[in-house]
């Protein structure tokens, strides 16, 4: 295992310059799916602290208890008051799934029988409002997170991170593509050029609602997204 402190720096730092720029609205709520013990939760919780004095909250959700539970220890440990954690999968409809294992990207959902059972719920149930970014890292089952967020992605409208692979050439990047476009959400030109795991054509993918707010994006980030060199997942400097 790699310190996640220095893996996937570029992505860390394309969301860091959109909040910090203004492009993205600090006041504005962010779901960070796939959250684990909170490597991105409590920092990007803490970021919107230090840039407004009403900052929006981190709604961080994972199907393992005891990451959560690690979560909420550090996030006490630090005085982090904007972190709301969830032990849930967002899927397209509410119910019970199997699976062998809640640990870190060993979930399997397709399960008819499991050693543990999670809570399956849709994301637009949360009822949640002023979202400004989604960040999605569930292992393959983005298309049925999205299908259970339509009205959350209407009424919010807000910029989408997905992991996939490179190029958006996999069935289910195409399923997310097909979900997203369907919305009027733009891609083109957003892949981070970041290995993001262990399988190397991996990549985060940035979906913004419209092309103003990609044009305003690409001003502080275009730089990041057209870097001729793939950094590895793991980079101790990243320049």
């Amino acid at each position: 295992m790699h310190p996640r402190s220095v893996t996937e720096r570029l992505f860390r730092r394309v969301i860091a310059k959109l909040f910090r720029a203004g492009v993205l609205d600090p006041t504005k709520n962010i779901i960070n799916t796939g959250s684990w013990i909170g490597d991105n939760a409590l920092p990007w919780a803490m970021m919107l602290e230090q840039l407004t004095t009403k900052p929006g909250k981190v709604i961080a959700v994972d199907p393992s208890p005891m990451y959560v539970n690690n979560m909420v220890n550090t996030a006490h440990l630090n005085l982090i008051g904007n972190v709301c954690t969830h032990v849930t999968v967002y899927s397209a409809k509410t119910g019970t799934v199997f699976t062998s294992t809640t640990e870190h990207m060993g979930v399997n959902l397709g399960l008819k029988r499991g050693e543990k059972q999670i809570n399956m719920i849709t994301l637009d149930s949360e009822n949640i409002t002023n979202l400004a970014l989604l960040h999605i890292d569930v292992e393959g089952h983005e298309s049925e997170l999205l299908t259970g967020a339509m009205d959350l992605i209407k009424t919010s409208r807000p910029v989408i991170f997905t992991e996939g692979v490179s190029g958006l050439t996999d069935s289910n990047d195409k399923k997310v593509a097909e979900i997203l476009r369907s919305l009027d959400y733009v891609h083109e030109s957003s892949e981070i050029p970041e290995i993001c795991g262990w399988n190397k054509s991996c990549r985060n993918h940035i979906w913004w609602p419209d092309q103003d707010m990609k044009d305003s994006a690409m001003k502080v980030i275009g730089n990041d997204l057209s870097r001729s060199e793939i950094v590895p997942w793991v980079s101790s400097e990243l320049l």
